[in-house]
């Protein structure tokens, strides 16, 4: 039985489907199940249910799945500790992130840490964020980063970014010659949103149910940067946070438009495990974004008088 045989198992059980094993494994689907075939032969049961759909376990698999977890947990733990002993000269980061912090924030955030400690294998993985919290409970990640509070007694949350969502139409838009506008002044305008409801998005919502102004989303799309290349070409307007359209702006793609009555804050949150339980990579990485969170990270723009 071999630790990576192990992993391979977990992986199969988790995404539910030997394919979507093999990409999260970099792998290729025969490898994936030789690997599965031999644990099998290993233990002498079967443990997943070739002829259902979905990669259900069986019940051996059913018992071994939190055996091998502690295996594999502990394996990582070992290594990340004697990585300790060697000043970090190895040792491993998972790291998960929203998208507006993947784009924006945490890029230079690694390039920094990859500077300081090159020797760290860095694994970052894009996510939503209510996917996150449970990540890092199951220490398949060591840090997280979302958009809202994880209240969880095994978890310690801090925000590390404040942004706020802003007002983004294309350069040819009436309301871009004006730079500021009441929120009555978006009545019959179209809007461009992201599919996913976020709780900046629910206060946007909000926000104008409040001032009786009807929010018309005629589209919803599946990332930033696509939501940005649509109101670009006028499709639509967009409500997006400031870090996500602050290249967009400077560049003049997009034009952004002060709206007073939309006052919506938006915060990333850092979220780990108690820092005992924490492996020196990990601790390192914590103490690199506490240091760097000093620094503005989107300055509210000053407007023209």
């Amino acid at each position: 039985m071999e630790i990576a045989e192990l992993h391979t198992f977990l992986t199969i059980a988790r995404e539910k489907s030997f394919t979507r094993a093999a990409e999260r494994l970099c792998r290729t689907q025969p490898a994936v199940s030789l690997a599965l075939k031999r644990l099998e032969d290993d233990l002498g049961e079967s443990l997943v249910d070739r002829s259902s759909k979905g990669g259900v376990l069986t019940s051996a698999g059913e018992t071994l799945l939190p055996l091998a977890q502690r295996m594999v947990d502990l394996v990582g733990e070992i290594r990340d500790t004697f990585g300790s002993l060697k000043g970090l000269h190895t040792g491993r980061l998972s790291i998960g992130a929203n998208e507006s912090m993947s784009v924006c924030v945490l890029p230079q955030i690694l390039l920094a840490y990859r500077e300081a400690h090159p020797d760290i294998q860095i694994h970052a993985c894009r996510f939503a964020s209510e996917r996150i919290p449970g990540e890092v409970l199951e220490r398949r990640l060591d840090v997280g980063f979302l958009s809202f509070e994880a209240p969880h007694p095994e978890l310690r949350s801090e925000v590390i970014v404040h942004d706020h969502m802003v007002l983004v139409v294309p350069p040819g838009h009436a309301l871009a010659k004006r730079r500021k506008a009441p929120i009555q002044a978006l009545a019959n305008e179209t809007f461009v949103a992201h599919y996913a409801m976020t709780p900046a998005r629910r206060a946007v919502v909000d926000t104008f149910a409040r001032h009786a102004v009807p929010l018309r989303i005629t589209m919803e799309l599946a990332t930033l940067a696509t939501i940005q290349d649509f109101v670009a070409a006028g499709a639509g307007l967009a409500i997006l946070p400031r870090l996500t359209v602050r290249d967009a702006i400077r560049e003049g793609r997009l034009v952004e438009v002060e709206v007073p009555q939309l006052a919506v804050d938006k915060t990333i949150r850092m979220i780990h495990r108690r820092e005992k339980t924490l492996s020196p990579a990990a601790r390192a990485f914590l103490a690199l974004v506490r240091e760097r969170k000093r620094e503005p990270a989107a300055p509210r723009s000053r407007r023209p008088r």
